[in-house]
């Protein structure tokens, strides 16, 4: 009796729990700036150079040992950050604290952090001043991301549909009111897109 109240109890423990981090999000503060992620082109002609997908797939294994891996896919993207607040605000737009990740999510999708050097100094970030309502766009031409635009790459490896989320992380200030600002009066924020669906053809 003790066991099955036990195997009862814990789910309804985990749904509490659940439910209690969804109430904290939802309470939690939003930061003033908004990301969303266009599509300005959104289909696409699969080009794995006349492998089939297991082929292709196979091809993108071998490179986590080879180090070889094929130019990540072209795209047409836009990443608009928004000033949503009715206050000036200031946000990094570059430099080595900024990172844009894409998320990339569909049956042929494979996300690869290839082995890369990088030179070790620092560059420094730059800010734009955004006034309420404005935004700053950032083309998005390729699969090609992470730090310094190239410590990480995606490929859909077969036709079909896919979902992409963009994660930019940045400085901003004022820092909004759940965050601490470091010494240079910007604090490091993550703002992260609505995903978007892109179609993917075969030749």
């Amino acid at each position: 009796m003790r066991r099955t109240f036990t195997a009862l109890l814990c789910p309804l423990l985990l749904a509490v729990a659940a439910g209690a981090d969804e109430t904290k999000d939802k309470d939690k503060p939003k930061p003033p700036v908004t990301a969303k992620l266009i599509a300005n082109k959104g289909t696409y002609t699969l080009d794995i150079d006349g492998m089939t997908p297991e082929q292709f797939r196979a091809a993108l294994k071998d490179a986590e040992t080879s180090g070889k891996y094929p130019k990540p896919p072209a795209v047409d993207l836009t990443l608009e950050l928004t000033n949503t607040s009715d206050k000036e605000v200031q946000i990094w737009q570059n430099g080595d604290p900024v990172q844009l990740r894409l998320e990339l999510k569909g049956k042929g999708a494979v996300n690869a952090r290839p082995r890369r050097a990088f030179t070790r100094e620092f560059r420094v970030p730059h800010a734009v001043t955004l006034a309420p309502g404005k935004s700053h766009t950032i083309a998005v031409k390729s699969l090609q991301f992470g730090f310094r635009g190239v410590a990480e790459q995606a490929y859909w490896t077969d036709a079909g549909e896919y979902t992409l989320t963009a994660h930019f992380q940045t400085g901003i200030s004022p820092p909004p009111p759940d965050s601490k600002a470091g010494r240079d009066g910007f604090a490091r924020i993550t703002l992260t897109s609505e995903p978007i669906k892109i179609k993917v053809e075969a030749k």
